[in-house]
């Protein structure tokens, strides 16, 4: 037979646990390149959104300022307006910018926290 002494059956269990161990890390790797990849959508859609709303206020900036361009009070304004909106653009890809490095951050010290978990289990199955 091939369980002879409880020392086989211990070399089942182990083996049994370094299989489930294993399922383990993989699903869990899965979910963190799922979770990284909707981060990066996330990400190059706040960009694609700034983007189309800077070329909205360069376009609305540049026909008030031919349409008033007589009118240099109201020209002057409406550069007032537009600096002011670039600006806020500015903030908000900053914002959005420090949102990203943010989750960044927040999945390094999960990868590493990940790592110190696999390397505790394996400090743990070698002593075993």
């Amino acid at each position: 037979m091939y369980l002879e002494s409880s020392k086989d059956i211990l070399y089942l269990v182990l083996a049994f646990c370094a299989l489930w161990f294993t399922a383990f890390v993989c699903w869990l790797l899965w979910y963190i390149i799922r979770i990284l990849r909707d981060v990066t959508k996330v990400v190059h859609e706040i960009h694609e959104k700034i983007e189309t709303i800077d070329r909205a206020v360069h376009s609305a900036k540049e026909k008030l300022e031919a349409y008033f361009g007589s009118f240099g009070v109201a020209t002057a304004g409406i550069k007032m307006l537009g600096s002011y909106l670039e600006k806020r653009k500015e903030k908000a890809v900053e914002k959005a910018e420090a949102v990203a490095a943010k989750v960044r951050k927040k999945v390094s010290k999960a990868k590493k926290r990940f790592k110190e978990a696999l390397e505790d289990e394996e400090e743990s199955e070698d002593l075993a």
